[in-house]
């Protein structure tokens, strides 16, 4: 069975630029049509409650020192270095995403790809893989190559351990003021602390009024559930 060929463009994500977006439609059966409607307006829901929430809060942004301060004194996170299993993969991918945001003239064209028209052939969808995969390669590539007097970077990772109940990863960019929090383990104990650092981290007034990227961290997070 055939099904509606759509593009796909490679977007910063978590991991760097191979997280993708599919733009078109996709086949659904009568049940997951309700059941994605459903998600739908549960997720619209909670957006809507975290904008009234961000609404009645009064700005009061920190610094990223005082983040720091904050997390270590708290929740006693712990920097992690290069020795790190993690690290140069989420430093590259920061420096990416930060570069993307703010001169993404410096990692040139972004690039679309569009699936094989048949998504069950299999040889087809190996090689339309491999070309995304090989964008990506060259994505980080470019990101490797813009020296720091180009684009300056600052990046510190902190570990807040949790043992058996999970383990946060707050990833911090000093010069350009970007924090990103993710965790794995227990959702009912992880989620609340990665909720109160982005409202530590908090907004300004001009966060607020240009819905910059500061903002709609911390509104993803509050939707976040």
């Amino acid at each position: 069975m055939k099904k509606d060929a759509s593009s796909v463009s490679i977007i910063g994500g978590a991991d760097g630029p191979t997280s993708i977006f599919l733009v078109g439609r996709k086949e659904m059966n009568i049940w997951q049509r309700i059941k994605a409607s459903f998600f739908n307006r549960k997720y619209i829901r909670k957006r809507a409650r975290a904008e009234r929430t961000l609404a009645s809060l009064a700005p009061n942004a920190h610094t990223i020192e005082e983040t720091i301060q904050y997390i270590r004194q708290r929740y006693h996170a712990a920097e992690a270095d290069s020795s790190y299993p993690l690290y140069n993969s989420r430093k590259r991918s920061m420096k990416h995403q930060l570069i993307q945001r703010n001169q993404p003239e410096l990692l040139g064209e972004e690039k679309q790809f569009l699936p094989p028209a048949d998504l069950n052939d299999e040889q087809a969808l190996l090689a339309w893989q491999q070309k995304i995969d090989a964008w990506a390669d060259e994505c980080m590539a470019r990101t490797d190559a813009v020296p720091y007097d180009v684009f300056p970077t600052d990046y510190h990772l902190f570990i807040i351990d949790r043992q058996d109940e999970g383990a946060l990863e707050v990833e911090i960019d000093s010069i350009n003021s970007s924090l990103s929090v993710s965790f794995s383990g227990n959702q009912k104990i992880m989620e609340p602390i990665l909720k109160d650092i982005y409202l530590y981290f908090g907004v300004s007034e001009e966060d607020i009024a240009h819905r910059s990227e500061r903002y709609l961290s911390l509104l993803g997070a509050l939707t976040f559930d």
